[in-house]
């Protein structure tokens, strides 16, 4: 069974990172656009805030890893092989995109014990 969403998503790869929504997405797998062709067969990352709330105040990200099943032009379809959610700040994937446009390096922000928030390279 496959959910209709149109969601931002952070994409990764080896060789690329790019910004684009999710269409659609199952237990198994998802559809999403992309900035670029990606390569079939190459491992994907995706990252998507989450729309709903962990008990109505903690905001969430899923994030799937997976494969490049199918490629066409501006869209990328992904074999999910795990997923977990994670918890975030509010502005996580803003953060990141504006971190993109001014050509840093980004990493993954994590939220641990006690409110702390935790920055882990990519």
């Amino acid at each position: 069974m496959r959910f209709q969403l149109n969601l931002p998503v952070r994409y990764a790869t080896m060789d690329d990172i790019g910004w684009g929504r999710i269409l659609n997405i199952s237990c198994a797998g998802a559809l999403f656009t992309t900035e670029r062709a990606l390569q079939p067969n190459a491992e994907v990352e995706l990252c998507v805030k989450w729309p709903v709330l962990l008990l109505n105040s903690v905001h969430l990200n899923l994030i799937a890893a997976g494969v490049i099943v199918r490629v066409e032009p501006g869209m990328a379809a992904m074999r999910i092989q795990r997923y977990e959610f994670r918890t975030c700040s509010p502005s996580f994937l803003l953060e990141l995109h504006e971190q993109k446009l001014s050509g840093v390096a980004f990493g993954f922000q994590v939220q641990v014990a006690n409110q702390a928030v935790q920055r882990v390279g990519v």
